[in-house]
């Protein structure tokens, strides 16, 4: 999360916590925390290093809008999940453009015993940051989760995909792509240019918007291709209190086995799936 969001006191620790709608969190960290848990087994068989990683952080606690409730945010989530398996994180490292953000996320996360490391920037300058530190060998597992497209770079994805076992999971934010998708077409310059270059080739022969947009993650998802990684072919819906999508959730994987996790991880009750 880069975004700098409305922050109120938590009622636990007295630190800042993000004020969030509730789609934000709720089915997010459920799936979030079901992949995590069924893939355990695999993080135990690496014994050089097992990594999580999230270069848009935020403060690790949230607030539900419009209600009194307090939860965890990804990382914080993602820490006290794998603590109920054997097979824990032996590094983890969280990011964020606000610095306050970031202290108070590495704050709760050293208190919760995690071995975390944190640093203050961009994402697509904190990755550059992060790279050093991976080992090759290990396994690593990435939450790519901005508030809005443009600020996940493509050149992120590119750098971790160099880690020969990696698993992202990304926000794709395709309301936030329907919406600059026409204004940005024409222009010289549009936010959607660092998320996904070259786009606009791939959309200009479409005609609705609909059709656009689907020929805009089309062209993404061949981006990731050429990197070693691909898309999962569940692609998780998030939507709002109206029912209308704000996000999908998905997954970046090189191997069958986590892609076979993660179909399980997002079988999430009376939910429809894409």
């Amino acid at each position: 999360m880069t975004d700098t969001k409305p922050v109120v006191p938590d009622e636990i620790d007295g630190l800042p916590a993000m004020v969030v709608g509730r789609w934000v969190t709720e089915e997010k960290h459920r799936i979030i925390k079901r992949y995590i848990d069924a893939s355990w087994g695999a993080r135990q068989r690496f014994t050089t290093q097992r990594t999580y990683i999230d270069l848009f952080a935020g403060t690790g606690r949230v607030k539900i809008k419009h209600t009194s409730t307090f939860s965890d945010g990804g990382p914080l989530a993602a820490w006290q999940m794998a603590q109920q398996r054997r097979g824990t994180f032996s590094h983890f490292f969280v990011a964020d453009t606000n610095p306050d953000y970031v202290a108070a996320c590495d704050d709760r996360l050293r208190k919760l015993g995690a071995p975390v490391k944190s640093a203050v920037g961009r994402a697509d300058q904190t990755i550059d940051w992060l790279i050093p530190q991976l080992d090759r060998r290990g396994l690593h597992l990435a939450l790519l989760d901005p508030f809005n497209a443009g600020h996940l770079h493509f050149t992120i994805i590119e750098k971790l995909a160099a880690m020969p076992s990696i698993d992202i999971v990304v926000h794709l934010s395709t309301g936030d792509i329907q919406r600059n998708i026409a204004s940005g077409i024409e222009a010289e310059r549009s936010s959607l240019d660092d998320f996904a270059p070259g786009w606009r080739q791939a959309v200009r022969k479409h005609s609705s918007k609909r059709e656009m947009r689907n020929g805009f993650v089309d062209h993404w998802k061949t981006l990731v291709s050429k990197t070693g990684l691909r898309v999962c072919d569940t692609m998780y819906p998030v939507r709002n209190s109206k029912g209308s999508i704000m996000y999908w959730l998905c997954l970046l994987a090189r191997h069958k086995l986590p892609e076979s996790l993660w179909r399980d991880a997002c079988k999430l009750q009376n939910r429809p799936l894409f």
